[in-house]
């Protein structure tokens, strides 16, 4: 057997083609990582005049360069000769087509990376990918692969691409690289349990990284990347829930303040919802709604701060139970401050109050002020937002209203809450929330 040395970068998917090929064929590679950039060596472009990786060097004399050369040369030289293209003149056609097509897909991701929040380069991914997509419908007849249970070139040639901008898209354009190709999305999920794949994979971490700089530096959350982005709106309760729950815990995330009267007009990518908070995690993957939010940054930070969500079943079912009867509480207090004559509203507020009242009197996990005993858990973190709220348009939108006169647990509540390490890093000044709820709701007073 020949003795191939390869040049490769760290995290590239074009180098990737080659180490999967290798690994499928039992190929015995050397492998040399190369610098790329500035910081490439001198003697490397010697070498290599072209500067680029992959290159294959074959009994330390030949070169073989170009990431589907390599692979296909690999393959020839290997047993079963070649396997990875075909067994019938037919199928080897079926494989050789497919990769003279799926270049145009491959260069549509980069091209909308270098300009992520672009409509008409997202658009040319869409289109390429439903190309590609048909491609693998006409071919197909059971899947999961290209040649349905053979692991071919054709899947190799795609793969590492989809392992790199599954999670590069979705950080920095809000892109889903499988919204419009189940089948490939089958074919990538099955090849994910090759040990071929699955060993020579970068983490999304690491290609978020390493590809950051093809990103343009006015991108808005360039300077936060990689890593956590939490999307928030200092007015919004919602968004106070995971800022507050950050605060409890001491998680420094950083954040990207969205205006919700004006919303940037690449948020719809972030969140079809365009609601906050939204959390972008360093895998490239969002998290949605307030109080999900509050439970994976108490999942994902367990060592910091106090555990916002019991272990323990029965005290876990009691913490969701409140924060179940928060959501009448929130609904009924939205009501309520949208028209403070509304009769119903009212009585479905002192409903919700006296329910919450009730909880709070169990002291089922301590004495204290808060659901929580002493400190506050995510039931508090779920409530305290709102409460503070309702305080800051009490009397001035409830039509002289004051709830905190009858409900006197939630009153101790929300003075203690804000009375905080965590709640005074969280919370505004309370004329601030009455006007911003004033402008929400009374647009004309």
């Amino acid at each position: 057997m020949k003795t191939l040395k390869l040049f490769k970068g760290k995290v590239c998917p074009f180098c990737q083609r080659v180490t999967i090929t290798a690994m499928e064929k039992k190929v015995k590679l050397e492998e040399l990582e190369i610098p790329l950039g500035d910081a490439m060596p001198q003697w490397y472009k010697e070498l290599n005049p072209r500067e680029t990786v992959p290159m294959l060097q074959v009994d330390g004399k030949t070169c073989v360069f170009e990431s589907d050369l390599i692979a296909k040369y690999i393959d020839g030289i290997s047993s079963p000769a070649p396997a990875l293209v075909g067994s019938t003149t037919y199928q080897r056609y079926q494989v050789e087509f497919f990769l003279s097509q799926v270049g145009d897909l491959i260069r549509a991701y980069f091209t909308l990376l270098r300009d992520p929040f672009n409509a008409e380069k997202r658009k040319s991914v869409d289109d390429n990918t439903v190309y590609i997509e048909g491609i693998f419908s006409e071919n197909q007849r059971t899947g999961p692969y290209f040649l349905d249970e053979v692991f071919s070139m054709a899947d190799i040639m795609l793969i590492p691409f989809l392992a790199c901008f599954k999670p590069v898209l979705s950080y920095y354009s809000g892109y889903d690289v499988f919204q419009k190709a189940p089948r490939i999305k089958k074919m990538y999920l099955a090849a994910l349990q090759r040990p071929s794949v699955k060993e020579t994979s970068p983490t999304p971490e690491e290609f978020i990284a390493a590809f950051k700089h093809k990103v343009p530096q006015s991108h808005p959350t360039w300077s936060l990347a990689p890593g956590y982005v939490l999307f928030s709106n200092r007015a919004c309760p919602f968004a106070d829930r995971a800022r507050l729950a950050c605060a409890v815990k001491s998680v420094k995330l950083p954040t990207f303040e969205i205006d919700l009267m004006n919303r940037p007009s690449w948020y719809p990518w972030v969140n079809s919802q365009e609601t906050v908070p939204s959390l972008l995690t360093p895998q490239g993957t969002y998290i949605y709604e307030s109080q999900l939010i509050v439970h994976y940054i108490d999942g994902e930070f367990p060592k910091s701060g106090p555990a916002l969500l019991p272990k323990d079943a029965d005290e876990a079912y009691f913490v969701n139970f409140v924060e179940s009867n928060v959501g009448h509480f929130v609904g009924a207090m939205f009501s309520l401050l949208r028209n403070p004559k509304n009769k119903d509203a009212k009585e479905e507020l002192e409903w919700a109050s006296g329910e919450l009242e009730k909880l709070l009197a169990e002291q089922r996990l301590g004495a204290g002020p808060f659901f929580g005993g002493a400190t506050m858990n995510a039931a508090d973190i779920a409530l305290l937002p709102m409460l503070v709220r309702m305080k800051a348009c009490t009397p001035a939108m409830t039509d002289g209203y004051d709830l905190f006169a009858r409900f006197k647990l939630l009153a101790a509540n929300l003075e203690a809450g804000m009375k905080t390490t965590a709640g005074k890093e969280t919370f505004l000044p309370l004329p601030e929330y009455l006007r911003a709820f004033q402008a929400k709701f009374r647009p004309s007073s």
